[in-house]
């Protein structure tokens, strides 16, 4: 008889153990899958098909004056220069600038210098600045309204470096996004780790927690999921959570877990 009421408790208890367990697997549903891993060497492709510009010299008698531009190369775009890249100036529909060839230093930096040509009807003028990256085979360009002042530098006289990555016809649509872990994350925070934006399995944007990084996008439609790499843990965590980017505006994201 004792070991009948032994035999009850202990199943009785053994059903409640697994019970609860049962309870808060299906309350806390796990938000992310995760795998062993080495530290993925995520970037976004920006690699496309675009055709090389003809661009020429330009008839340096056809103008009264000339503007001054020195343009530092965004990192970004500093890491797949070639001696094949060139950069002209654009007033209107004409070209302004000879094509320059980049100037690259030891550091990593790249510089075009140019100088833009103008008449005494060139005043408030929309200055197109257009790049191509032979390695990438894309063409870059940016435009806005500016002043023609002869014998002055456009731009400011420190590192002027325009935004071309905004000019991307592969990725038109870019976002700031800054991500943040919530209080309770499964490894530990370290300096080595990664966050990164997907849609799909093509990385769309690199950077650090609390960090703001740029994601491209192709159309504002498109979502986007958050994959982070941890050192900590030697393994990739990716987030099950579909995010909607706001269009061309800074955000700041902490998944859930």
């Amino acid at each position: 008889m004792k070991k009948n009421i032994y035999y009850s408790l202990v199943v009785l208890l053994t059903s409640l153990v697994l019970g609860a367990c049962s309870s808060d697997d299906s309350d806390s549903p796990r938000k992310y899958t995760f795998k062993a891993s080495e530290k993925p060497a995520w970037s976004v492709n920006l690699a496309s098909s675009d055709v090389a510009p003809g661009w020429q010299d330009i008839d340096r008698s056809l103008y009264e004056s000339w503007m001054y531009i020195t343009v530092k190369l965004q990192d970004e775009l500093a890491k797949h220069v070639s001696s094949d890249d060139r950069m002209v100036v654009f007033i209107g529909d004409e070209q302004r600038t000879r094509p320059a060839a980049p100037n690259i230093y030891a550091d990593g930096s790249v510089y075009f210098v140019m100088t833009i040509g103008g008449n005494t009807q060139d005043r408030e003028v929309n200055i197109r600045l257009c790049y191509w990256s032979a390695k990438l085979r894309q063409l870059f360009a940016i435009e806005g309204q500016a002043t023609f002042t002869p014998e002055l530098p456009y731009g400011n006289t420190s590192d002027y470096i325009p935004p071309l990555l905004k000019g991307s016809k592969k990725y038109p649509v870019q976002n700031s996004l800054t991500v943040n872990l919530p209080e309770k994350a499964p490894f530990t925070p370290a300096a080595g780790d990664l966050v990164a934006a997907f849609v799909g399995e093509e990385c769309r944007g690199v950077g650090s927690i609390g960090k703001p990084f740029t994601v491209f996008r192709t159309t504002t439609g498109e979502t986007i999921q958050l994959r982070y790499y941890s050192t900590d843990k030697a393994s990739i965590y990716s987030f099950t959570q579909n995010f909607t980017l706001n269009e061309n505006a800074a955000q700041i994201i902490t998944p859930e877990l």
